[in-house]
């Protein structure tokens, strides 16, 4: 795991050098999970804004669920871009709507990688759907390969 979040902090320090013009913006999520059960999902992002208002979004989280008579909290980090196409045909209606992007996401725990693609409204309320691949057991626990969904709802810090 320390291998993995060495890498983790390497390939994000050299996507910082790679787009210097950025904004950052430290963002708080919470939502729901389905992943071979239901879970809570909580955690932190930092968007960085690019120049052509595409987003590159690393994150932490923690799925939180109750299974199996025990309490389990399964720890995640991850790495995303958020993306949309401008329509350069001249449409004068849809070429200011800019507020829905698709998603590409790659999130990692301590026993499985997870692949994901989605879309979010603003930057606020993300669908994603994707496919766990267990790559280690997770102490008697059952098998965490498979169809992962979610919903999450995203709340940058200043507005608080």
């Amino acid at each position: 795991m320390k291998k993995i979040i060495a890498l983790f902090i390497f390939l994000c320090a050299f996507n910082l050098q790679a787009q210097q013009k950025t904004t950052p913006y430290f963002v708080l999520n919470a939502g729901y999970e389905y992943w071979n059960g239901n879970y809570g999902k909580l955690g932190t992002d930092l968007y960085l804004v690019q120049r052509n208002d595409n987003i590159i979004s690393m994150n932490a989280n923690v799925n939180l669920g109750y299974m199996r008579n025990e309490f389990r909290a399964i720890p995640e980090i991850g790495i995303g871009y958020l993306f949309n196409f401008r329509n350069n045909l001249g449409n004068p209606y849809s070429s200011n709507m800019n507020s829905a992007f698709y998603v590409a996401r790659a999130d990692i725990s301590p026993w499985t990688i997870t692949p994901k693609i989605g879309i979010t409204v603003l930057g606020l309320l993300e669908f994603n759907a994707g496919y766990a691949f267990e790559f280690r057991e997770y102490k008697n626990f059952k098998d965490m390969n498979g169809f992962r969904t979610g919903f999450t709802v995203h709340l940058p810090t200043q507005l608080f």
